[in-house]
Formats: C-alpha cells, structure tokens, sequence
C-alpha cells in the first residue's frame, strides 16, 4: 500500500501528540480510502503526489478527529466548559474536502476514452 503522507506532516497540520502507532493507522485507513476510490476508475496512486498528499492529510485530519469522539477526546459539553466546534462538521468538511481532491485527481488521470461529456442544448 502506497503512503501519500507522514506521521510528521501530520503532526504538523494537526498538532496531534498521539502515539506514532495510532497515527499510523488513521493514515493507513485515510490511504486505504484513497486506494479504494481511485481503483474503482482504474488507477493507482503515486507517492509524493501532491493532490493525494492533501487528500491524505484531510481524510486522517477527519479521522483523528472522529478517534477523539470514540475516545471521549472531543465532546460538546463537559462540566463547565462548552465547545462551540462541532466535531461532526468538522469531518464530514474535511471528507467532502478530500473528495474534490480526489475528484480533481481523477479527472486529471482519466484516459480520454473513458471520459464522458454530456452537453445540453436548449432547443425544440
């Protein structure tokens, strides 16, 4: 399985201080997600590819943040204090976010041939 991004990336995005195990494997599922999107149009991706790189980091950004939840990490409420984040949004912009990328990766990748335009013309 290919790697688009590191733990330090990571770290340096997010700020996480998790343990390198458990960065791993929330970059490991963002990749596999990656890897399963891109195989369902007949690619594969490249390591150091900046598109996929970004897509990582916004799929593992959404999945440390949905770790926090499973782990009473993140919660609207805690005594007195109250977030005014919702963790939910949160990821599910982070997820629509690496699907552009993905998206645009695509379309970029695409052989010509598999492409299909659709026109619409206003007429009678």
């Amino acid at each position: 399985m290919t790697s688009y991004c590191s733990n330090a990336e990571l770290v340096a995005i997010s700020g996480s201080v998790l343990a390198t195990t458990i960065l791993d494997a929330i970059i490991a599922q963002a990749d596999r997600e990656i890897d399963i999107r891109l195989a369902a149009y007949g690619l594969s991706g490249t390591a150091g590819d900046a598109t996929l790189k970004a897509a990582s980091l916004k799929l593992s950004q959404a999945g440390l943040l949905d770790y926090g939840l499973h782990t009473g990490t993140y919660e609207s409420t805690s005594g007195d204090f109250t977030s005014s984040v919702n963790v939910n949004t949160a990821i599910k912009a982070y997820q629509v976010r690496a699907a552009e990328l993905l998206d645009s990766y695509i379309y970029i990748h695409q052989s010509e041939e598999s492409r299909v335009f659709v026109r619409r013309v206003n007429g009678r």
